[in-house]
């Protein structure tokens, strides 16, 4: 474990205005900076950054937390990794405890898997010819980490030799428990590592060599760091392309592979679903238009307009690369070659005309029907510019007046908004508003956390944040206390963000006295709804202490105020 002196360090010396604006176009607003939340889909800008405190602050979704907590949360990177990045961007050389991180084993199991599939394909020939025949390169097979998972379950006998135990591969999802012992999730078939952001090996999408496999294709069993429809095939790779070039989604992997061998590099594809929210924010990090190339048929359609909702949901434009019926991305490149791939891409349509393209509309009932479908999903569009401009094309197309279709678009959007309304109005943590406002003072405050941490103990404060308080008490004594490093001290994302959003608002530090005031107060409210709960359940003897040690805070809060 990294020792707390260099967290500490690399904390005091990192600006998070300058970490966060490397990765989002921050805008001065007052005394904060501001952007569209890369964390939700948002019309204006709700996500804000404190330099002053170092905390950021999303008022639209509740995300929060450090310069470190925004590493771990954009990046997908764990506590340690996110602290190594920000130290090498300072030139602080980790120094670290001899503890494991806390997923450090299934880390460590997935690059032994990922060693031991690439291992078996060197010694495969029917693997490595299944490859050639795809057309698939050395150099790509090296740069993908593809593998083979042989079958008489040798991942968990050779895994035992490291000091790897079943339960670890378990956890890992490379191994199965059944009736008859241990077996290996992965036989007989082709490995595709899936990489974190940050390029650790975090879980395997694998296709069977038989061609008669039933599934085709099957990913390593969720764990606490591999879900399948939070990651996307070939990101890791992409990644430094995607700034520059217009991403391209495809269904399978030998689809992207196939682009790849073609000097096509900016190329992801999901783990055999369909696209979903939590893919399509990744990609939106990275670019806010992207070009669909799934397969030319029926199927391939109907996932198209699927993904297209997805993304516009997300606040991604999405343009749709039409191949011909039968044809994958991987048969069209190699039937054609990279030049009409290429002309492929650049003559692709927007939703719109893709619709067009694909509906019949030679009857009146058929365009209200193609138009109504179109009407949906511009309605899922935030950006005003955007979806006026859509709503333009959409009026010459139809010969609709504007004022008419935008009537249309605003009646869906309305009952959208309805239906989501609750929801966002929900607050993570219910506090009274005086807990809320001692709280605050706590958590940014050193002199009066240490305050608070001799007077009010952490019984008064509601359960849920007690651990908030705690953390608080306990490190309000060292050096340099701030409501980042509260953060960064708090294993609960939930937690983390409550601090934040508290951070937040706090406008003004009020002097002492003042703090001592509403310390009191609160103290004068818990004991109050406690003598209370004492006298309903006749605990006599509890009530008198109470409504003595009531009488002395109340006596106490005169004399402050008489002094005021």
């Amino acid at each position: 474990m990294i020792k707390k002196e260099i967290i500490d360090q690399i904390r005091e010396q990192t600006d998070i205005v300058q970490i966060i604006g490397e990765y989002l176009p921050l805008k001065k607003s007052g005394k904060h900076f501001r952007t569209l939340c890369p964390f939700h889909t948002e019309k204006s800008p709700s996500f804000y950054v404190n330099q002053e405190r170092q905390i950021y602050h999303c008022f639209g979704c509740g995300a929060g937390g450090s310069v470190i907590t925004f590493l771990m949360q954009y990046e997908k990177l764990p506590f340690p990794d996110a602290i190594k990045k920000l130290a090498g961007k300072l030139g602080i050389i980790i120094e670290t405890e001899a503890t494991s991180y806390k997923y450090q084993a299934l880390y460590d199991a997935n690059e032994f898997a990922a060693d031991f599939y690439t291992r078996n394909l060197e010694k495969s020939k029917a693997a490595s010819a299944y490859l050639t025949h795809r057309k698939i390169s050395i150099e790509t097979i090296k740069r993908f980490r593809i593998g083979y998972a042989t079958g008489g379950n040798l991942l968990l006998q050779n895994a035992k030799k490291q000091g790897l135990t079943e339960e670890v591969l378990i956890k890992a999802g490379l191994a199965v428990k059944k009736d008859d012992g241990y077996h290996d999730w992965f036989y007989n078939r082709i490995t595709f590592p899936v990489f974190s952001i940050s390029g650790k090996v975090i879980g395997f999408n694998a296709r069977g060599l038989d061609e008669n496999s039933q599934p085709k294709y099957i990913n390593t069993l969720e764990t606490p760091v591999f879900k399948k429809g939070e990651n996307l095939f070939g990101l890791f790779q992409a990644k430094n392309y995607l700034y520059s070039k217009t991403p391209i989604l495809v269904e399978g992997n030998f689809d992207l592979l196939s682009l790849v061998e073609n000097g096509i590099n900016n190329v992801i594809a999901p783990l055999g679903t369909a696209l979903t929210p939590h893919q399509a924010q990744l990609i939106r990090r990275y670019a806010n238009q992207l070009i669909i190339a799934f397969d030319g048929d029926s199927a391939g359609e109907a996932a198209t307009l699927r993904t297209i909702e997805t993304l516009l949901k997300t606040g991604i434009d999405p343009h749709i690369a039409l191949l011909p019926t039968s044809f994958d991305p991987d048969k069209y490149i190699k039937t054609f070659g990279k030049d009409k791939f290429d002309l492929l891409i650049n003559n692709n349509l927007d939703f719109v005309d893709f619709i067009l393209k694909i509906s019949n509309t030679q009857t009146v009932t058929e365009k209200k029907l193609c138009l109504k479908q179109i009407i949906n999903l511009v309605s899922l569009i935030e950006e005003k510019i955007g979806q006026e401009l859509y709503i333009n094309k959409i009026s010459n197309i139809f010969h609709i007046a504007k004022e008419n279709l935008l009537n249309q678009i605003q009646k869906t959007s309305t009952t959208s908004a309805k239906i989501n309304q609750k929801a966002d109005q929900i607050r993570t943590m219910p506090l009274s508003l005086l807990e809320e406002q001692v709280l605050s003072l706590i958590i940014s405050n050193a002199n009066y956390a240490s305050i608070a941490q001799k007077d009010l103990p952490i019984k008064y404060f509601n359960a849920n944040v007690h651990a908030v308080v705690q953390t608080a008490y306990d490190i309000c004594n060292t050096e340099n206390f701030t409501s980042a490093k509260l953060i960064d001290s708090l294993e609960q994302s939930e937690l983390k963000k409550l601090v934040a959003d508290l951070s937040f608002h706090l406008k003004i530090v009020p002097k002492e006295n003042e703090f001592l005031r509403k310390l009191n107060e609160f103290k004068a409210a818990w004991l109050y709804q406690s003598m209370k709960a004492a006298q309903e359940k006749g605990a006599n003897q509890l009530l008198r202490e109470l409504t003595i040690e009531h009488y002395n805070i109340k006596k106490k809060l005169n004399q402050m105020r008489s002094k005021k």
